[in-house]
């Protein structure tokens, strides 16, 4: 069994990148909320570049009798697994580790409290079943798999009577590492490449936060999204319910206050420049715009300033408005049945709970407006 010298040379070692798989950013390990269910099934309707149509790809998530479905704080965890097997190199399926440095990577205190979690976190792991239908990517035969496996298939943890009682023989402080093993279909992806970089000291400010679970899954998403844009955007329900594990009953405007509030955190983060709605074809679609660094290149430069100067745009069209001539053109655009179901709620809701237009979130504003826009074109015509 290998062994760590001590916690101060871990401590010099914690790691500023990890890796992600990319099949597993896309559906959520798991509810956001505790759940008394022990299964959880999410679909993807997208369009077939191949077989040009629609198809649906699913995820059926099932715990095990003992631990249920995952938490949130297990997304937490797997992170932190495939950190430490990118450390290795990949050479073998079997990881060693010690708690105090996963819980380090992690950002998490390596005390008994997170050890306790980091048990309970592995059971819940060990036990879940995932089943992929036409929706596992197989990035070494480039193509749509349906697959059924558990993530892991071992896991040796040591025990801290083990541990002392390693001590009591070896008169040693060190410490005697822990490990599991991953199954052959995850640890395919990892050999096939089918990861990313994951920035390390990010995922431990955003994991912080209060209320941490959303702007984790929401960072995942958005980073493998902005590998090739600043501008990310989803079908809203998809992304809330498909990827972040949302419950599915949430209203559109609980959905809203959620994606808002994470939103926000991953700004504070400096992450985030904004986030806002919108409608695509009748579907609610939600857009989220990188922090741009300084010293970019000249065209990332143009593009930069072309967003910032429609979103001064926007401010300065709403400071000129009227509230009660905005809510007249709000009340047309609701009885003619102007926009999305999903906008129309989101207004009826926010109208209910009596918050002024000029208050109210930039879904609600960009409603108006567009309906104002569309009236006036008509005229004109």
């Amino acid at each position: 069994m290998i062994r760590i010298r001590s916690k101060q040379i871990e401590d010099k070692v914690i790691p500023l990148f990890g890796k992600d798989e990319m099949n597993l950013v896309e559906f959520p390990f798991g509810p956001i909320s505790n759940t008394r269910v022990k299964t959880m099934e999410v679909e993807h309707e997208t369009f077939d570049r191949m077989l040009k149509r629609p198809v649906v790809r699913k995820m059926l998530i099932t715990g095990s009798d003992a631990f249920g479905l995952p938490r949130p704080i297990d997304d937490q965890v797997l992170v932190g697994m495939k950190l430490l097997t990118h450390e290795t190199g990949y050479r073998s399926r079997t990881v060693d580790f010690s708690r105090y440095y996963l819980c380090k990577s992690i950002g998490w205190p390596p005390d008994g409290r997170a050890y306790r979690r980091l048990e309970e976190s592995f059971d819940r792991i060990a036990g879940t079943t995932l089943k992929f239908k036409n929706a596992w990517w197989d990035k070494g035969e480039q193509e749509w798999k349906s697959k059924t496996f558990h993530l892991i298939e071992e896991v040796n943890l040591c025990s801290r009577d083990r541990l002392d009682r390693a001590r009591a023989v070896s008169g040693s402080a060190e410490q005697r590492l822990c490990s599991f093993v991953w199954t052959e279909v995850i640890w395919k992806s990892f050999q096939d490449g089918f990861i990313k970089t994951l920035n390390m000291e990010l995922f431990r400010r955003i994991g912080q936060g209060r209320r941490r679970e959303v702007p984790l899954r929401l960072f995942r998403i958005l980073d493998k999204r902005f590998h090739h844009n600043p501008v990310a955007k989803f079908d809203l329900r998809r992304l809330a319910v498909g990827t972040l594990g949302l419950c599915p009953t949430y209203s559109p405007s609980q959905m809203a206050r959620v994606l808002d509030r994470a939103a926000k955190w991953l700004c504070d983060c400096d992450y985030l420049q904004e986030m806002w709605y919108g409608t695509e074809k009748g579907t609610a679609m939600i857009f989220f715009r990188k922090r741009i660094e300084p010293r970019l290149p000249k065209q990332s430069r143009k593009s930069a300033v072309t967003i910032e100067s429609t979103n001064d745009q926007f401010k300065s069209w709403l400071a000129s408005q009227q509230e009660d001539e905005l809510l007249a053109g709000e009340t047309t655009a609701l009885e003619i049945g102007f926009g999305s179901d999903f906008e129309r709620r989101i207004v009826q809701e926010e109208r209910s709970n009596g918050t002024p237009l000029l208050q109210s979130r930039r879904i609600r504003q960009e409603y108006v407006r567009r309906f104002l826009e569309v009236k006036a074109g008509a005229s004109a015509n």
